[in-house]
C-alpha cells in the first residue's frame, strides 16, 4: 500500500514538474517574444506603428530599447513585462478603443551611450535648408520652457516614425505672447552662410547682405496662423474643473504638458505655417487698396488667366515668394489738388539691387522685344480685324469672338507691361496670333498675315530664365549687325557658341575666325550683307559723318572675292601675296607700306586725343572731340589699315591730327 502512495506521490511529483518546466519554459519563451518589436504589431491598431518604424531609421533596435529606460535593472524589466501584460490585456478586452495608443520616450533613452548621447555636442547640423543646433534648443530655456527630445521628433505625422515636425518648430518660433518674445528672427535658421555661394540656395543672396536689405523687403507674409490654443481643446482631455481653471497659468501648462508628460503641440495650439507665399493676393500688398487696379500686372506674374494658353506660367519670382515691393522699392511724389501722396514705382536700379550690375540691360532688351512683337502683331491685328469687320460669312458672329480673345492677350500684355513675366507675355501674343488665324479661317478669307515667330523653344533653360525674347534682339559684334533670332531660330546655334559661364557669367568668347567658319563657307554669298562698313569704304557713301567716295579699285571693277579668294576656293583675310595675282612685284611693298602709313597716323591720333582729354575744354571743343574718336573709330573698324581707300583714309585722319594740333 505505501509502495503504491508513493509511485502515485511521484507521479503528481513528475507532472507537477514536468508542469513547472513547461511554465518555464513559456514564460521564457513569452519574455523573449515580448521582448521583439515583431510582438507589438500582434494587435491591429498598432501595425501603422509598426509599418512606420519598419521604415524608420530606427529600424535596427527594438521597440523596448527607445520605449523604456534603458537602465533600472530587474525592477525595470518587470515593469516593462507588466506593461505589455497590461496593454494585450486591453487589446483583448477592446479597451483599446476609448483611446488611442500613448508612449512617452524620455531623453534617457535617445542620449544612452552608443545612440545619440554626443549629439549636444556636435553642434550646428542641416536641416532642409536650414541651419539647427541641439545644444541651445536642449539646454536653454526656450521662451521660458524646457524641451525634451520628442519635443520635436515626434509621430504626428502619419507614416513617419520620430521625425522632426516643422508645425512644432513654428508654434515655438512665431506664437505671439505677451510673457515671451518671439524667436522669429530670420537669421536665427536661415544663416548667411546657407544662402550665399551655396548650391542649396537657388538665387545668391550676397548682394542682399551688402545692401543691408531686411527679409521682407522681398518675402512678405511668410507665417500664416496664431498659434491660439482654444479653450474647448482642453476638453479633449480634461473635464475637472480644478484643472480647468488653470488655463491662463501658461508655466504650468507647458510644465505638466511638454517636460513632465509628453503631449503634442499642437494637440492644443492651432497650426501655424511658415512658408513661401505663392498666392498674388496674399503678398501683392497693394490690393488691400487697390482691388482689381493692377488686374493685367497679376495676370502676368501668376502666369494665368491669357486666352489660348492652357498651361499656367507663373514668373520665378512669384515661385520664391517675392511680394511687389521686392521691385517696387523706389517712390515718386504724386501731386494733385494739393494733396500728396506716396507712389511705389520700378526702376531698372531695383533689379540691381538684387541680381548684381548689368542686369538692368535685359531688362531694356525684355522692353525691346515685346515692343518689336506688339508692333507686328497689332498691325497684323488690324488688317485682320478689317476683313472680319467686312466679312458677310454666316461665322463672322465667331470670328469677332475669336478677334476679341486675341485683343485681350494683347491688352494684358500692353497694360501689364511683360517685364512681370516676359515668358507668358510671348505665349500670350503667340495665342493672340493664332485666333486671328482662326478668324480668318472661320469667315473662309484668302488674307494671308505675315508670319508670327513662336517663342524661341531651343534656349537653353538657364538661359531662358532671364533672357526670354532675345531672338528679337540686334546687338553690334565686331563692327557688324548681329540678329539673334537668325542664329538661334533658323540656325539653331546654342548660346554656349558665343557666351561663357566659366569666368564670367554670359562672358562673350565669340572670335572672328569662329564667325568666318560659318559666314565664309560659300563664296557666292554676298559680303556686304555683314561687311557693311568695309563695303562702304570700298563703294563710297556716307558713315557716321565721313563722306567717303569711291576707291580706284572698285571704280576699275574689282570684287571683294578677286582679293579674298584663295587658290582653293575659300574666302580669306587678303595679303600682299594676292595682290600680285593681278600687279607688279612692287604692288606688294606699297600694300605694306599703306597698311603701316595708317596704322601709324591712327596712333598718333590716339595719342593726341589722350592728351586733349585732359585738359579744361569747353561744351564745343569736347563735342569736336568725340566727333574726332568717332572718325578714328569708325577707320579701325574697316580693319583693312587703309588698303580699301587708303587715299581718303591718309587724308582724313592727317587732317584730324591737324584740326587737334
Amino acid at each position: 500500500m505505501k509502495e503504491k502512495k508513493n509511485r502515485k506521490r511521484k507521479k503528481k511529483l513528475i507532472i507537477f514538474g514536468g508542469i513547472a518546466v513547461l511554465v518555464l519554459v513559456l514564460f521564457v519563451a513569452a519574455v523573449e517574444f515580448t521582448s521583439h518589436s515583431g510582438f507589438c504589431a500582434s494587435c491591429h491598431y498598432m501595425k501603422p506603428f509598426f509599418n512606420s518604424w519598419e521604415t524608420s531609421s530606427h529600424s535596427e533596435f527594438e521597440c523596448s530599447a527607445c520605449h523604456y529606460p534603458p537602465s533600472g535593472g530587474i525592477r525595470s524589466v518587470l515593469k516593462k513585462k507588466i506593461e505589455g501584460l497590461v496593454m494585450l490585456g486591453r487589446y483583448w478586452t477592446k479597451l483599446y478603443v476609448k483611446s488611442k495608443p500613448w508612449a512617452e520616450i524620455r531623453d534617457e533613452s535617445c542620449l544612452t551611450e552608443g545612440c545619440h548621447d554626443k549629439r549636444l555636442l556636435e553642434g550646428q547640423v542641416k536641416f532642409q535648408k536650414v541651419v539647427f543646433d541641439h545644444k541651445i534648443h536642449f539646454e536653454d530655456l526656450k521662451r521660458g520652457k524646457r524641451l525634451q527630445c520628442t519635443s520635436c521628433h515626434s509621430q504626428i505625422v502619419q507614416g513617419e516614425h520620430i521625425t522632426v515636425t516643422e508645425s512644432t518648430c513654428f508654434i515655438c518660433h512665431f506664437k505671439k505672447s505677451e510673457h515671451y518674445p518671439q524667436i522669429d528672427d530670420c537669421a536665427h535658421c536661415h544663416t548667411k552662410e546657407t544662402l550665399v555661394n551655396n548650391e542649396s540656395s537657388r538665387f545668391n543672396h550676397s548682394l542682399v547682405f551688402d545692401n543691408g536689405f531686411t527679409c521682407d523687403k522681398c518675402h512678405s507674409n511668410t507665417v500664416i496662423g496664431d498659434g491660439e490654443v482654444p479653450r474647448e481643446n482642453c476638453y479633449k482631455c480634461h473635464m475637472e474643473t480644478e484643472r480647468l481653471e488653470k488655463y491662463e497659468d501658461t508655466d504650468l501648462m507647458h510644465t505638466e504638458h511638454i517636460y513632465e508628460d509628453k503631449i503634442e503641440c499642437n494637440q492644443c495650439h492651432m497650426e501655424i505655417q511658415h512658408k513661401i507665399i505663392k498666392d498674388i493676393e496674399t503678398i501683392a500688398d497693394c490690393q488691400s487698396c487697390h482691388t482689381d487696379f493692377h488686374k493685367p500686372q497679376k495676370m502676368l506674374y501668376i502666369g494665368e488667366g491669357g486666352k489660348g494658353v492652357t498651361h499656367p506660367m507663373p514668373n520665378i519670382m512669384l515661385e520664391k515668394g517675392l511680394s511687389c515691393k521686392g521691385c517696387h522699392i523706389f517712390h515718386e511724389e504724386a501731386k494733385g489738388d494739393g494733396i500728396k501722396g506716396e507712389t511705389f514705382v520700378s526702376e531698372a536700379e531695383a533689379c540691381e539691387s538684387c541680381h548684381g550690375k548689368g542686369f538692368a540691360l535685359i531688362l531694356k532688351d525684355w522692353e525691346i522685344s515685346t515692343n518689336k512683337k506688339l508692333l507686328q502683331i497689332r498691325a497684323t491685328y488690324n488688317t485682320t480685324l478689317q476683313k472680319v469687320n467686312g466679312s458677310r460669312h454666316t461665322n463672322k458672329r465667331n470670328a469677332e469672338s475669336l478677334m476679341e480673345e486675341a485683343y485681350f492677350n494683347m491688352e494684358i500684355v500692353d497694360k501689364g507691361k511683360s517685364v512681370h513675366n516676359v515668358a507668358y507675355s510671348q505665349e500670350l501674343l503667340f495665342a493672340a496670333y493664332n485666333k486671328m488665324l482662326e478668324a480668318l479661317n472661320v469667315i473662309e478669307s484668302r488674307y494671308k498675315p505675315p508670319k508670327f515667330e513662336a517663342p524661341a523653344k531651343n534656349i537653353p533653360t538657364q538661359c531662358s530664365n532671364c533672357h526670354q525674347g532675345i531672338e528679337e534682339i540686334n546687338t553690334n559684334v565686331f563692327g557688324l549687325d548681329f540678329p539673334h533670332k537668325k542664329h538661334l531660330i533658323e540656325q539653331n546655334i546654342q548660346c554656349d557658341t558665343c557666351h561663357s559661364n566659366v569666368r564670367k557669367h554670359g562672358e562673350f568668347i565669340a572670335t572672328k575666325q569662329g564667325c568666318a567658319t560659318c559666314h565664309h563657307r560659300d563664296p557666292k554669298k554676298d559680303c556686304t550683307s555683314c561687311h557693311n562698313i568695309q563695303k562702304t569704304f570700298y563703294q563710297g557713301g556716307t558713315l557716321n559723318g565721313l563722306e567717303i567716295p569711291q576707291d580706284i579699285m572698285f571704280e576699275a571693277g574689282a570684287e571683294c572675292t578677286d582679293c579674298h579668294l584663295n587658290d582653293q576656293n575659300n574666302i580669306f583675310r587678303s595679303d600682299e601675296k594676292k595682290c600680285l595675282d593681278c600687279h607688279e612685284e612692287d604692288y606688294a611693298e606699297m600694300f605694306t607700306e599703306w597698311q603701316k602709313s595708317v596704322k601709324e597716323l591712327s596712333l598718333t591720333l590716339t595719342s593726341l586725343l589722350k592728351e586733349k582729354k585732359k585738359l579744361q575744354l569747353t561744351a564745343q571743343e569736347k563735342n569736336t572731340l568725340r566727333e574726332i574718336e568717332r572718325s578714328l573709330q569708325t577707320i579701325k573698324l574697316d580693319g583693312s589699315s587703309g588698303i580699301h581707300n587708303y587715299m581718303f583714309m591718309e587724308e582724313v585722319l592727317t587732317n584730324l591730327i591737324k584740326n587737334l594740333k
